[in-house]
């Protein structure tokens, strides 16, 4: 019998996906939560799915470069500044979330 960890879940709920169209409906609470209008970004990190709010993305983003404009980059070193500095986030975003697979810190245990 397999044992998986899982970190303690602030909300859970099983759903439906329709096989021919690949769609889902979002329960209300995960779309009230991420503060949803009509779009939401989806990404992949392992065996686990992360949804943001494309808006909060877009500030993170905004934020970030608004970082590199004060510390003086233009023209092409801004561009590639922005996208090192992009791509360092996702591959904290992507370490946070692998992490919490491993980290043993209230886990709850689930016989499969």
């Amino acid at each position: 019998m397999q044992i998986r960890k899982f970190q303690s879940l602030a909300a859970y709920k099983r759903i439906h996906i329709n096989p021919e169209t690949r769609r889902m409906t979002l329960p209300e609470p995960f779309y009230d939560a991420l503060q949803l209008k009509d779009e939401l970004m989806l990404a992949q990190v392992g065996q686990v799915l992360v949804m943001r709010n494309p808006q909060e993305m877009v500030a993170t983003e905004t934020d970030l470069l608004s970082d590199i404009v004060e510390e003086g980059f233009t023209g092409q070193e801004l561009v590639q500044e922005f996208a090192y500095r992009k791509a360092q986030q996702e591959h904290r975003l992507r370490q946070e979330v692998l992490q919490d697979e491993i980290d043993s810190s209230a886990q709850l245990q689930i016989e499969l």
